[in-house]
């Protein structure tokens, strides 16, 4: 997993909530699960590593981050 820039942080916002939390996720792994629909407005968010999926590293970037493990360049 890569470092996130100022732009890719401001897209892991998943739930349009204005935070970056656990929650954005929780929401990425719902969609996968098919428990919760990303919509299509969100799924740009919540693919945070660009790479047209949205998948389990997405959800694990984002834990990364909150957790101090990635940093924003």
């Amino acid at each position: 997993l890569k470092e996130l820039t100022s732009d890719e942080m401001s897209r892991a916002d998943t739930d349009g909530d204005g935070e970056i939390t656990i929650m954005d996720a929780t929401a990425i792994q719902l969609h996968i699960a098919q428990l919760e629909i990303i919509f299509e407005d969100m799924r740009a968010c919540a693919d945070t590593d660009k790479d047209g999926d949205i998948t389990i590293l997405d959800a694990t970037q984002i834990q990364m981050l909150i957790a101090g493990l990635l940093q924003q360049v």
